[in-house]
């Protein structure tokens, strides 16, 4: 590797195929996330899914066995891959979605079953931790073992409220076809 040559998450070839000379508007982990949610919408079954609006997704069976890269690399292509000055098939409803908040919005609805909301965060916040290695900013002081103020556990309780509420949009929203 050269001295100067280094990955710049921030740069737009990271949105770059050099096989297919295609681009896609927005970083892969962004689509994960539009996948998990249409799951989590198919699989709730409370209100169907607008498949029409889903063409060349493939089949809601397949969506539901799946795993993300094995759909991505059938589907990629096709669905979000554009050349030079063109435009995908499908798109964000934003130029700049916060892929942070979607996570977490994500985390909150997957665990929403282990508790009140101070509960969830703390598993979220020492799961995150353990995995990742970094702390959920949002849920800082909902870190096991150390001792915060009411006014502390308010704040955290609220922000789970809030991306319990941004979950619930999302999936409303992937429903109709439009992600986040």
């Amino acid at each position: 590797m050269k001295k100067n040559a280094r990955f710049l998450p921030d740069s737009r070839w990271v949105r770059y195929d050099k096989t297919t000379q295609l681009w896609i508007p927005n970083r892969k982990r962004i689509y994960l996330y539009w996948y998990k949610f249409l799951q989590l919408a198919l699989v709730d079954g409370l209100t169907p899914v607008r498949w029409g609006a889903y063409k060349g997704w493939g089949k809601p069976a397949d969506i539901l066995s799946q795993p993300f890269d094995a759909w991505w690399d059938e589907h990629w292509v096709d669905l979000f891959g554009y050349p030079e000055g063109g435009k995908p098939k499908f798109s964000l409803s934003t130029s700049r979605p916060k892929t942070d908040a979607i996570r977490y919005a994500y985390l909150v609805h997957i665990h929403s079953g282990r508790g009140d909301n101070w509960e969830i965060a703390q598993y979220i916040q020492k799961h995150e931790t353990f995995k990742r290695g970094i702390p959920v900013p949002s849920f800082a002081y909902a870190t096991e073992g150390v001792v915060y103020g009411a006014e502390d556990k308010l704040t955290v309780q609220s922000r789970v409220g809030r991306y319990k509420q941004m979950a619930q949009q999302i999936i409303d929203n992937v429903r109709e076809g439009t992600f986040p």
